[in-house]
């Protein structure tokens, strides 16, 4: 499906969903190594099945998925498990920088360097894709911040409830689908004649003018988005209890939410704040209006196409090269005694190897004992070179008698 969609959109932007990635970190509990089992042997009747076992999730697991990360940072304490291992995973996904993001990931080697099979599964599937999943990539997106892809999986399962059974043929499966997205139709136009109509009672009384005409023309979830902008740019204005607050500062590009949601920043809203002014519609993206305007402009569809494609510069939908400070540090034997043998060459010089890998030695002793060097030289001084074998001419062969 990744490859269909980049083959029919490649100027399109992929993610993929974050519900589904945390839960494959989770089935990672599988590779969990305990060390009270290291020492057991693997020929036990009983190892595979209490080993299946233990790697089943249950009910506690699955709601671990929809858990919001920690607050805290990489300063919260977490347990030494695979719950752990899901807890600094979701760090790494809603890091909000660069910075924090590789902060994240070097505690999660930190903590979990026993469990290389898990570290490597993340390192290898992941990491090389991140800019299809972290936070700290996908907000520069246009997505309207949609992480997961519960939406299309909503519509996949409402499309049984509409088939009879499953052995429907092709053509009562359209016939299925036009009547699910029919019933869908309708059931959005009353949820945006109800947002017209009925207004939250939050946004209706006094402190909430800035959102003008938007109380009634943009649909719910909008207002809730703006609102969290608002109160941020507040601490930013003068008041009788802080009449020097902290200056709200430019609008740089790490300021993603105009980009990402299409709603105006905490710096427009501070903007407007000064001038007294209020909010239209056309300060947010048309895409939160709850009617579409009537018009049959064929400009329109050039500044609002259906399908975005416009970005910040190409799709990143191939793999990316992860950086070589970002690499899992494999504590094993062999890698142990690699790494002490390449340190020791590097110290002392090629050729120059001590033990039994020194340079031209052999790794078993020979059984006959070698020649020291001044037996070498006196055998070969005082035997002579052996001649070099000449042949004779046909003078000096003997005449052989003839018979008589």
């Amino acid at each position: 499906m990744k490859a269909a969609l980049g083959h029919q959109f490649p100027d399109s932007q992929q993610q993929l969903c974050i519900h589904h990635i945390n839960a494959n970190v989770l089935n990672a509990k599988r590779k969990w190594k305990d060390p009270k089992e290291e020492g057991a042997s693997d020929s036990d009747s009983g190892s595979d099945s209490n080993r299946r076992s233990r790697a089943a999730l249950n009910s506690r697991d699955v709601e671990a998925v929809h858990d919001p990360p920690l607050q805290g940072g990489g300063t919260v304490a977490v347990p030494h498990s695979y719950r752990g291992v899901l807890e600094l995973w979701k760090l790494i996904v809603f890091a909000e920088n660069k910075d924090e993001y590789e902060k994240a990931w070097s505690s999660l080697c930190q903590e979990f360097d026993d469990q290389q099979a898990i570290l490597i599964y993340l390192y290898k599937t992941y990491l090389p894709i991140s800019v299809q999943w972290a936070h700290c990539y996908i907000k520069k997106y246009r997505n309207f911040g949609v992480r997961v892809t519960s939406g299309t999986e909503a519509s996949n399962n409402n499309v049984k409830s509409y088939l009879l059974n499953g052995t429907s043929h092709l053509y009562g499966l359209v016939e299925a689908i036009e009547d699910m997205l029919r019933d869908q139709e309708q059931d959005f136009a009353d949820n945006c004649s109800q947002d017209e109509v009925l207004t939250a009672r939050t946004y209706s009384g006094p402190g909430s003018e800035y959102l003008g005409e938007l109380r009634m023309v943009v649909s719910q979830p909008g207002p809730d988005l703006i609102a969290k902008g608002h109160r941020q740019a507040l601490t930013s204005v003068p008041s009788k209890s802080c009449p020097w607050p902290e200056p709200i500062g430019d609008c740089k590009e790490s300021c993603t939410v105009s980009w990402q949601l299409g709603i105006p920043c905490r710096h427009t809203i501070f903007k407007k704040l000064e001038t007294g002014g209020t909010l239209t519609k056309w300060d947010i993206h048309p895409r939160w209006h709850l009617r579409q305007p009537s018009s049959r402009n064929p400009y329109r569809r050039i500044l609002d196409p259906k399908i975005a494609t416009s970005l910040r510069g190409r799709p990143k939908n191939a793999t990316q090269p992860v950086p070589e400070h970002m690499a899992i540090n494999r504590k094993t034997r062999a890698g142990s005694a690699g790494t002490e043998t390449q340190s020791r060459c590097k110290a002392l010089g090629p050729g120059k190897q001590t033990g039994m890998r020194q340079a031209g030695c052999r790794r078993q002793p020979s059984l006959r004992r070698r020649r020291s060097e001044w037996e070498t030289v006196s055998n070969d001084d005082l035997t002579e070179p052996p001649r070099k074998r000449q042949r004779r001419s046909a003078s000096e062969w003997p005449a052989t008698p003839k018979a008589s």
